[in-house]
């Protein structure tokens, strides 16, 4: 039973994140932005006195290659602007005024994702919905090193 719960799970997650990924790729196709370069401009609008690379990357939960890949990518279209600092970790992200309006249709775009998807689920269910998955996702967070700290024979079912 607790196997085909993880399988399920894992399943409903993957598809989940496949179908998401394909609708922001989709809505954002006009302004030649993928998945990662939304949740970035995304992350970026709600700070409005921005991020440095390490917090983009932490906050997005993107390596830092990949943050230094993409915050080329949106200066390259006038997304976003570095403050002057020292070096490119220190530096502060913030969105130019061309890139507030790109997310704010992004932000529009999200919140009819959001009502398309969310449909007739009462707001209760959805409540109960994000509580229960945020502990789900706190308790996988805190299991990540498990099978480095266990010997290889342990119990799984202790601690």
């Amino acid at each position: 039973m607790e196997q085909d719960r993880l399988e399920a799970f894992m399943t409903l997650i993957t598809s989940a994140s496949r179908s998401i990924t394909k609708l922001k790729s989709k809505g954002m196709a006009s302004y030649g932005l993928g998945s990662t370069h939304t949740a970035c401009v995304r992350v970026l609008y709600n700070a409005p006195n921005g991020l440095t690379r390490t917090q983009l990357s932490n906050k997005c939960e993107l390596d830092k290659a990949q943050i230094s890949r993409i915050v080329g990518e949106l200066e390259e279209k006038g997304f976003v602007s570095e403050s002057p600092g020292a070096s490119s970790y220190k530096k502060r992200i913030l969105l130019t005024n061309h890139g507030k309006r790109i997310a704010e249709d992004i932000n529009r775009l999200v919140l009819d994702i959001n009502t398309l998807v969310s449909g007739e689920i009462p707001d209760e269910d959805i409540e109960t919905f994000y509580r229960v998955f945020g502990i789900i996702c706190k308790n996988l967070k805190a299991k990540e090193d498990y099978f480095s700290e266990k010997p290889a024979n342990a119990d799984p079912h202790t601690n």
